[in-house]
């Protein structure tokens, strides 16, 4: 099996085993976006007709926002379509992660600490969006081989985003969820998301 292999939730937590609890977590915080950036999003969504391939819901709205995010936490790396790998089973191309930045430091492998997974939803399915996010959150837990740290996983569609975390062995979705027709807020939950990320970087720096 791999990432994609798992195609529901259900399906994950059979083969490991997990709590799953619904709550809030995340603040309602809200960023300003460049205008160019609201110019770029806005364009995409008049020329989107119907039919559009999923690649264009990943390149014109997922990509973008995670982009914006990272600019501003440069001790992150944003991984594409970047191997991961712990064993046969949690291994794959995940749509995107996000762990420690290497730049400038000497290294014996490319990917340190992985901490946040993001799935496209494609087609609008959820459920098998978030059962590919969770394996990789496995995955980057098993590789971290640190159950003290806190891993961050976003769903979307493009238009839609959900939002969960992996603490030990409990899986917590957000109940808030948002959208692209209020930009802002996408930004600032994943800005805040990318924060959290970098502040358990700092404290391991330390430790």
């Amino acid at each position: 099996m791999a990432f994609d292999d798992f195609k529901s939730i259900k399906q994950v937590i059979r083969k490991y085993p997990l709590q799953i609890k619904r709550e809030r977590f995340l603040p309602e915080v809200r960023l300003e976006l460049s205008e160019w950036f609201i110019e770029n999003l806005d364009f995409s969504q008049k020329r989107q007709v119907a039919g559009e391939s999923e690649a264009f819901f990943r390149e014109s709205y997922i990509y973008p926002f995670l982009q914006e995010a990272w600019k501003c936490h440069l001790k992150l790396k944003l991984w594409i379509n970047h191997p991961l790998r712990f064993d046969e089973t949690l291994s794959g191309e995940p749509d995107y992660f996000v762990s420690a930045s290497t730049e400038g430091k000497v290294i014996d492998r490319l990917v340190y600490t992985p901490l946040l997974a993001v799935a496209q939803a494609k087609k609008e399915d959820f459920d098998g969006g978030w059962a590919q996010c969770l394996s990789v959150l496995i995955a980057c837990q098993q590789i971290n081989a640190d159950n003290r740290l806190t891993l961050f996983g976003v769903v979307s569609t493009g238009h839609l985003w959900e939002f969960g975390k992996l603490e030990k062995n409990v899986f917590t979705y957000e109940l808030l969820s948002c959208s692209t027709a209020d930009p802002q807020k996408v930004f600032g939950i994943l800005d805040f998301i990318f924060a959290e990320c970098e502040k358990q970087l700092d404290r391991q720096a330390v430790a």
